[in-house]
C-alpha cells in the first residue's frame, strides 16, 4: 500500500464518531432512504421540466437496462437513479446549486463531480466494463485479491499495487480509502450482507454506488451498465461503441438461426458436480442459460421453478440423470466443486454419467474462465455456444473456442 497515511490519532477518532454516528441515529437511517425513496420516484416524472433550475436535455437511452436511468440537464449536470438511490452529478467545475445541497443534506440526493478518479470499486465484474472503455486508471482500489483476477491485466495491475488490495468487501482498510483520496465507492448486491460497511463509507464522506446489473433479467441489459461508468468517466462514446459491438454480434446469431438453416434444435445442460456429490444445474432463467438459448439451444432442466436468488440449484444425481440422459450436449463449470480434465476423469465422479448421451458421444465441453468477471464479452461467449452447437447438429470440423475446451 502507498506511504503517506493520515495521522492514526485522527482517523480513529472519525471512526468512533461513526460508530456512534450510526448506533444513534439508526432510526435516522430509516428515514433517509425514504426520502431517497421519494427522490427516486418524483424526479424522473418531474425531470422533463426543471431540477434545480436546470432546463432537461434528454434521457440516456437504455434498451434493456431497468434497475438504473439517467437524465441529461444544462449546466453540466446529469440526474442518475439507481434502484432506490438518486445522484447527481456536475462536470468538473460545474456550480452546484445550494437546494442540490441541502437536499445532500437532508439525505435525499448524493452529489458527485468530476473528475472521479480513486475509486474503489468492490464490484469485480464492473472493473471489466472500466477496462472496455480504457478508463481502468480511475480505479485505484479493489476487494478482489490478485489471484482471484481472470481477467489478466487487472491482475497485474494489482499484483504491481497500481490497483492496491484494500481487504475484503466486508472490512475494507477505510484508513487507507481515505489517504488515497477516495472519490467513489462502487459496490455489488453482496454489500447489503454487511450494510455497516457502506454506511461507514458513506459518513466518512465517500459516494457509493451499489450497481444492480446483477438483477437484470436480460444479458444485454447487464451489459448496457457500461453507459453509466461512460457517463461516470466521460466515456460515453467508447462505452455506447463497445454496447454496440457486442449488441451486433448477437443480432447476427439471431438472424442466422432465424434463416432456418439451423435445423432441429440441440439440448443442452449446464452443471456441476460439488464434492458432496450434489449436482448443480444452472437457473433455467439466470442469464448464462438465457446465452445458452440464445445461441439457438433448448435448456434440459428448463421444467424447473426458478428462483431468481440462485444461480445454481441443487439435485441429487439421480434427478440430474433423469434429465440429462438425453441432452445432447453438456456444458461443466468447472470453477465450482471437482474440476475433471477428460471424459474419464468425469465418469469416475459417478459412473452413472457414462450412460448419458452427451457423454457417449463425447459432446461435453467445459469452461473455467470466470465469466462474472467478463460481462463486456457476453456475445463472445454466444458465438462460442453456437459454434458448440453447430458442431454437434451438423459434424464438420471441430471449433476453436475462447471459453469453452471439449473433455476428451
Amino acid at each position: 500500500m502507498k506511504k503517506g497515511r493520515i495521522n492514526k490519532y485522527i482517523f480513529i477518532m472519525i471512526i468512533l464518531f461513526v460508530s456512534v454516528f450510526f448506533s444513534a441515529c439508526g432510526k435516522g437511517s430509516a428515514d433517509s432512504k425514504k426520502g431517497t425513496d421519494k427522490t427516486a420516484e418524483t424526479s424522473t416524472s418531474a425531470a422533463a421540466e426543471q431540477l434545480y433550475g436546470r432546463s432537461y436535455i434528454k434521457d440516456l437511452e437504455l434498451k434493456y437496462a431497468k434497475e438504473y436511468s439517467a437524465s441529461f440537464y444544462e449546466g453540466g449536470m446529469t440526474l442518475i437513479n439507481v434502484g432506490e438511490d438518486s445522484f447527481l452529478l456536475f462536470d468538473e467545475g460545474a456550480e452546484i446549486p445550494e437546494d442540490a445541497k441541502a437536499d445532500e443534506k437532508a439525505g435525499k440526493i448524493t452529489i458527485l463531480q468530476k473528475p472521479l478518479d480513486n475509486i474503489y470499486n468492490a464490484s469485480s465484474s464492473v472493473m471489466d466494463h472500466f477496462l472496455a472503455i480504457n478508463a481502468l486508471d480511475k480505479v485505484t482500489m479493489t476487494s478482489t485479491k490478485a489471484e482471484d483476477w481472470s481477467i489478466q491485466e487487472v491482475r497485474r495491475k494489482v499484483e504491481n499495487d497500481e490497483i492496491s488490495y484494500v481487504g475484503k468487501y466486508s472490512m475494507p482498510d477505510y484508513e487507507y480509502i481515505l489517504d488515497d483520496g477516495c472519490r467513489l465507492a462502487i459496490e455489488n448486491q453482496m454489500i447489503y450482507h454487511s450494510p455497516d460497511t457502506k454506511e461507514k463509507l458513506i459518513a466518512l464522506g465517500i459516494p457509493v454506488i451499489v450497481e444492480r446489473s446483477s438483477l437484470e433479467d436480460e444479458p444485454l441489459g447487464r451489459l448496457e451498465w457500461i453507459k453509466l461508468y461512460g457517463i461516470l468517466t466521460g466515456e460515453e462514446t467508447a462505452a455506447q461503441n463497445v454496447f454496440d459491438e457486442q449488441e451486433k454480434k448477437i443480432e447476427d446469431i439471431k438472424s442466422e438461426l432465424g434463416n432456418g438453416s439451423n435445423g432441429e434444435a440441440v439440448q443442452a445442460a449446464l452443471f456441476y458436480i460439488g464434492t458432496n456429490g450434489i449436482v448443480g444445474v444452472r437457473n433455467p432463467d439466470d442469464y448464462m442459460t438465457t446465452l445458452l438459448k440464445t445461441a439457438g439451444a433448448e435448456y434440459a432442466f428448463d421444467h424447473l421453478s426458478s428462483d431468481s436468488s440462485k444461480t445454481y440449484i441443487q439435485l441429487q444425481m439421480e434427478e440430474f440423470y433423469a434429465h440429462a440422459i438425453d441432452a445432447d450436449v453438456l456444458i461443466y463449470n468447472s470453477n465450482f466443486g471437482y474440476s475433471p480434465q477428460t471424459l474419464d476423469e468425469l465418469v469416475k465422479i459417478d459412473g452413472i454419467l457414462a450412460e448419458l448421451k452427451a457423454v457417449k458421444d463425447k459432446h461435453v465441453w467445459i469452461y473455467s474462465q470466470d465469466s462474472f468477471q467478463q460481462p463486456t464479452k457476453l456475445a463472445d461467449m454466444v458465438m462460442d455456444y453456437y459454434e458448440i452447437f453447430k458442431y454437434v447438429r451438423d459434424g464438420g470440423e471441430e471449433p476453436e473456442l475462447t471459453y469453452f475446451e471439449r473433455l476428451k
